[in-house]
């Protein structure tokens, strides 16, 4: 087979798993962003157990390989009567995988706002939940974006990973398409590229222009 037909009998059979890789990163990343929004701002928390526990979830999450997570979220909990399916266990595995270091992300950017800001809010009589939304959360949503948009570009590549427990996305049929060619895997392993590259340059270039559109807000 040639290029043309090695690409016109693959692309479909590729398309289909970029569905699938794309429903996989838009759930788990905006589970991510939600978790690293409460992670991060627990990380500052002024109180204790919220604050040590958020720090365990994010050192364990940060300090351990995403496989072994996925592994033991899918192969290990069912032992203790968790029992997930494939996608529930690659979806939450990521969710949580990601949060952890959008977590470090948020935090970072909290603590770059000055505290004479959080100071003066209190003194105008807010509340904690009206200054974190009012004067701190603009402010650092202006800071964070260019590392978060980094890090769910990361979390779109390491939906790759979760081939490995049996989804197939866009690496799986990929690698399965490979195998059944048998000739020229680098022209399929070419399209997975190119199609992964299709879902993380939109995120790029909407980060720079929600980071463009933020300067000139503030």
């Amino acid at each position: 087979m040639n290029i043309i037909e090695i690409s016109q009998h693959s692309i479909p059979f590729l398309v289909k798993g970029l569905g699938v890789t794309a429903y996989l990163s838009l759930i788990s990343g905006v589970l991510a962003v939600i978790i690293g929004v409460i992670g991060g701002i627990g990380r500052g928390s002024k109180i204790y157990i919220i604050r040590i526990f958020s720090s365990i979830y994010v050192t364990v999450f940060r300090g351990t390989p995403f496989l072994i997570q996925l592994y033991v979220v899918y192969f290990v909990l069912p032992s203790f009567g968790i029992t997930l399916n494939v996608l529930q266990a690659g979806i939450g595995t990521l969710a949580f995988n990601s949060g952890a270091y959008i977590s470090e992300i948020v935090r970072a950017g909290i603590e770059a706002i000055p505290k004479e800001q959080t100071e003066a809010a209190l003194s105008l009589g807010m509340t904690p939940f009206q200054k974190m939304k009012l004067i701190i959360m603009p402010q650092v949503v202006r800071i964070i974006i260019p590392p978060l948009v980094g890090q769910l570009i990361l979390l779109v590549k390491d939906t790759s990973v979760i081939s490995l427990i049996g989804i197939f996305d866009l690496i799986k049929v990929g690698r399965e398409l490979a195998i059944a060619s048998g000739d020229n895997p680098l022209i399929i392993y070419g399209w997975v590229a190119i199609f992964y590259f299709v879902i993380c340059y939109p995120l790029y270039v909407f980060s720079i222009r929600i980071e463009q559109r933020l300067k000139l807000r503030y």
